[in-house]
């Protein structure tokens, strides 16, 4: 039914997006058309209707998507006043119409478009169908051979007993054979289908027991190889008699493979961070929770379905909603978040936990992967540790309050002591008493220096953690060697080579350290003019250096080198209270070097100190801060 000028009326059902594709094909082509869109099959059906007794159009062309079963009734509704008119139907990705119920409804062609230039060869068979000279008389069997012949899947028509009638060029491929040589041959499908099912569903077909039969199978092809296969079988009817069987299947190996290995993965992914000691969480960027791993069941004490059925809010007892919220909004999109938050379980608990989480691709969106570490034990430390400094800076305040009163009124009440005995010493002409003057002033000394070394001892406990830094050596040893000399005067006190100009590695307390070992030389001695030699050497590799201090007193057996300088040690014979050494090693280790005895030839001992020299440091005569 051309129009007058010679073009033909087509009628396109379509979506905008497919008609214009449809349109712009056909324009091109030598046969003139004037073309007509609607976008429903409803919405056609309705223009059938105005055209009153006839048609109106000479083609149709319509798309297959999820109205696919309306485009079947518009079909039926057209071939009930036009029975031959060319109606193609044109499917793309998203058709739910497959080829075989297209062409059991009667449709003149059917064309799948998978790429823009596919509606060229749609325009092809528009022109074909509407210019053919007789397209009534054309015998269903060939559109049935032409639609097989494009069909890129294994599409084929089976007789009663199961021989192959027809088959697409791609089954023919997929049993590696051609379509004439795969015509007579009984199909691998159907016995392997009759062997799976009982009851022989293939003869059901036939009585017309059931609609059609579908599902999936594995097939092994004549060549040896097994593939899974997915397969359609409906009835194949002329004049209301079953003659065969219309069979479409699809080669799904290589999908099922796919979903196999994503299963696997899953699995694999699974067990993974069930296996972590942390709680894993995949949360959705509306804080709702996809997925965890079994340490958070456990933990928690949720079961996991309760867990999938919840929010972060409901378990962050640390957060507000509207920071926890924040959080997940404000995630960045290539770095980690970290922060310290409290979940709580289902019995009530409170876990503090330390999250770390960052933005990763799950089932195809963007979601957060948070792993949650239990820091329980964690904070407990740090609480204790917290407490432990409390009272140290107690006991550090207390030491200061112990030096402050030995330093000051101790001292200097033992100061007062000596100077008296000093006076009263003069005026005592009784050797006997004068013998009993001497003593109280040694003692008095005596306790002077002991206040000195517990004083020490403080100061030590105080500043420890403080790290050392270059000191004088020369200065600090000289003026501990000068205070001797005032403090015994009676001692022969010795440096055998000069005292190099060469910085330490200590603190201002270095001085304690000579102290005390040169009052032990003085005093461990049964001698009233005890003999004390100095001397200051460089190791062989220069980075350390030796003060040695001999005395002639009565020595250290050797079962007690190392005991003496442990804390309240006393020397045999002592009436100290055993600090002094203690005090010297503590302080040595401190400075990274060592302190020990040896013995004096021919009688005493050799207390020796080895000290880290400061690399690098250019030294003065001038002295660091010591304490006198």
């Amino acid at each position: 039914m051309s129009d007058g000028d010679g073009s033909v009326p087509l009628l396109v059902v379509a979506d905008p997006d497919v008609a214009t594709a449809v349109t712009e094909g056909v324009r091109g082509r030598e046969t003139r058309f004037e073309v007509e869109t609607v976008r429903t099959a409803t919405a056609a059906r309705e223009r059938l209707r105005d055209a009153g007794s006839g048609v109106g159009f000479d083609c149709v062309v319509s798309s297959v998507d999820g109205e696919g079963r309306d485009a079947l009734e518009f079909l039926a509704a057209v071939r009930s006043r036009e029975p031959k008119l060319p109606f193609l139907v044109v499917a793309d990705a998203t058709y739910e119409l497959t080829a075989s119920e297209a062409l059991d409804a009667g449709v003149t062609d059917y064309v799948r478009v998978r790429e823009p230039d596919d509606y060229e060869e749609l325009a092809v068979r528009v022109e074909r169908a509407v210019a053919a000279t007789d397209w009534r008389s054309v015998d269903s069997s060939l559109v049935y051979e032409r639609v097989f012949e494009q069909m890129l899947e294994g599409a084929c028509l089976y007789d009663r007993e199961g021989r192959f009638l027809l088959a697409s060029d791609y089954l023919a491929d997929f049993y590696g054979m051609t379509p004439a040589e795969l015509e007579g041959e009984r199909s691998l499908l159907i016995e392997t289908v009759r062997e799976e099912r009982p009851g022989d569903p293939y003869q059901r077909l036939l009585d017309a027991e059931v609609d059609s039969l579908e599902g999936e199978t594995e097939l092994v092809t004549p060549d040896g190889e097994s593939r899974t296969l997915s397969y359609r079988f409906a009835p194949f009817q002329v004049a209301g008699e079953v003659v065969g069987v219309i069979a479409v299947s699809r080669d799904i190996t290589d999908r099922r493979e796919r979903e196999r290995k994503l299963k696997r993965a899953r699995e694999e992914y699974q067990e993974l961070i069930d296996g972590m000691n942390d709680t894993v969480w995949v949360i959705d960027i509306d804080s709702r929770i996809l997925a965890v791993n079994e340490t958070a069941v456990e933990l928690l004490g949720y079961s996991r379905d309760e867990l999938l059925s919840m929010t972060v809010h409901d378990i962050d007892a640390g957060l507000s909603d509207d920071e926890a919220s924040a959080l997940i909004s404000q995630m960045p999109s290539d770095g980690t978040q970290v922060f310290e938050t409290v979940h709580r379980a289902k019995d009530g608990r409170e876990i503090p936990v330390e999250i770390s989480s960052s933005l990763v691709t799950y089932r195809g969106r963007t979601v957060v992967l948070s792993v949650a570490r239990d820091i329980t034990t964690r904070k407990r430390y740090e609480s204790e540790l917290r407490e432990q400094n409390r009272l140290l800076e107690t006991q550090r305040d207390e030491l200061a309050v112990l030096n402050q009163v030995v330093r000051h009124d101790v001292r200097n009440d033992l100061q007062l002591v000596t100077a008296y005995a000093e006076l009263l010493g003069e005026r005592v002409t009784d050797d006997e008493a004068r013998e009993y003057v001497d003593i109280v002033r040694k003692r008095a000394n005596h306790a002077v220096e002991l206040t000195k070394t517990a004083r020490d001892v403080a100061e030590m406990m105080r500043s420890r953690g403080v790290e050392n830094e270059p000191v004088s050596l020369r200065p600090v040893l000289e003026a501990e060697l000068a205070s001797l000399r005032e403090m015994a005067p009676n001692a022969s006190v010795t440096v055998d080579t000069e005292v190099p100009a060469v910085a330490v590695l200590a603190d201002d307390m270095l001085g304690s350290v000579f102290r005390n070992l040169l009052t032990n030389a003085a005093q461990h001695t049964d001698g009233d003019e005890p003999t004390i030699e100095v001397s200051v050497s460089g190791t062989e590799g220069g980075d350390r250096v030796v003060v040695r201090i001999a005395d002639d007193g009565r020595g250290v057996p050797d079962e007690r080198k190392e005991a003496i300088f442990a804390k309240d040690e006393k020397g045999l014979g002592s009436r100290g209270t055993g600090l002094g050494l203690y005090l010297v090693r503590s302080l040595v280790e401190t400075y990274g070097g060592d302190v020990w005895v040896e013995d004096n030839n021919p009688c005493g001992s050799v207390f020796s100190v080895e000290l880290r020299t400061a690399p690098g440091q250019a030294d003065s005569d001038q002295s660091s801060p010591t304490r006198s």
